[in-house]
């Protein structure tokens, strides 16, 4: 009877533990895995907003609720400014024509005179390559440069702040 009770007990509570959803990212505080991301275009593509900036990251661009394309972190500390055209602006290879300027803005700023370096830790979706870029001032104006096209998944590290930006590279 008690093994029989136990039995019982123990299916209960890997069922529920099988149906029950997993908590978010989010709530957890955690990042996504790197690679778990979009992979298509329209999924990536689908990250950029092309509308006005975040407030607090709205400094030195005038009017302040003009229109430009961004990719807001997962977790909402850190905006990456993009430049170029309003569909893409970023290129694997990269063109002669045109260079793949990020402006990384975090919603903390760092202090002045802080060195802490903004690392890049990017992987392209659905594959197993792996490219690491590193800022040494922090976030900032950038060139980020990977080495194929795709949607590439940016883990983000700076002054013990952490971040995650999907950004899509097109083949040149």
């Amino acid at each position: 009877m008690a093994v029989a009770v136990i039995a019982a007990a123990a299916i209960t509570a890997c069922s529920a533990a099988r149906d029950s959803p997993a908590p978010s990212h989010e709530s957890r505080g955690a990042l996504p895995p790197a690679g778990a991301g979009p992979v298509t275009a329209a999924d990536c593509l689908a990250r950029r907003i092309n509308g006005p900036l975040p407030v607090w990251a709205r400094g030195g661009f005038h009017p302040p609720g003009m229109p430009i394309g961004h990719v807001l972190g997962v977790r909402g500390d850190i905006v990456a400014i993009l430049w170029g055209g309003p569909n893409t602006s970023l290129y694997a290879p990269p063109r002669q024509d045109q260079n793949n300027k990020i402006l990384w803005v975090a919603r903390r700023p760092l202090p002045v005179m802080s060195l802490a370096p903004l690392t890049i830790r990017a992987t392209l979706n659905g594959t197993h390559l792996v490219a690491s870029r590193e800022l040494p001032y922090g976030p900032g104006p950038s060139y980020v440069n990977l080495p194929a096209p795709g949607c590439w998944t940016l883990n983000l590290s700076w002054a013990g702040h952490h971040d995650q930006v999907d950004l899509w590279y097109t083949a040149s």
